[in-house]
């Protein structure tokens, strides 16, 4: 089946997927962030609550590249019902990484009492990692063709 001969547009995105949204989604996320640095700033964790951000920001932008390519090869294919985006390798390669890499934190993160010390600091990570996965997404969404 030629991939290549579907080509994808911004116009066929979900809205979540958008640029715009993924804009607004970015800065909502960074403010959410701004808000968990203040209360690990109060437990003396701003070090490490920063560092875990870069590391998520870093991890979210390899989740977010994934999912660019899979959705770039094979959205438009799947909305034909020619393949289910989740069987193909990079789908499940990608599923694979953004559960273990967010999931397992998320988890981790509400079985966490929220006093808990640890919690800014982990919820820096998953801040990180949902902003740079956004900002990936949205540097493929805006290469697309109108």
């Amino acid at each position: 089946m030629d991939e290549k001969k579907y080509k994808l547009t911004k116009s066929m995105l979900p809205f979540l997927m958008k640029p715009r949204t993924l804009l607004v989604l970015t800065f909502v996320t960074i403010l959410g962030e701004v808000m968990w640095m203040y209360l690990a700033l109060q437990s003396r964790n701003h070090l490490e609550s920063l560092l875990l951000f870069v590391i998520g920001i870093l991890m979210g932008s390899i989740g977010g590249r994934w999912t660019s390519r899979l959705w770039d090869r094979y959205y438009v294919l799947a909305l034909m019902r020619k393949v289910k985006m989740m069987k193909t390798s990079i789908g499940k390669q990608s599923t694979i990484f953004t559960v273990t890499a967010l999931g397992v934190p998320m988890i981790v993160s509400f079985a966490l009492a929220s006093r808990n010390p640890l919690l800014p600091i982990l919820q820096s990570y998953i801040f990180g990692f949902i902003c740079g996965m956004n900002v990936a997404i949205y540097s493929w969404a805006k290469s697309l063709p109108e």
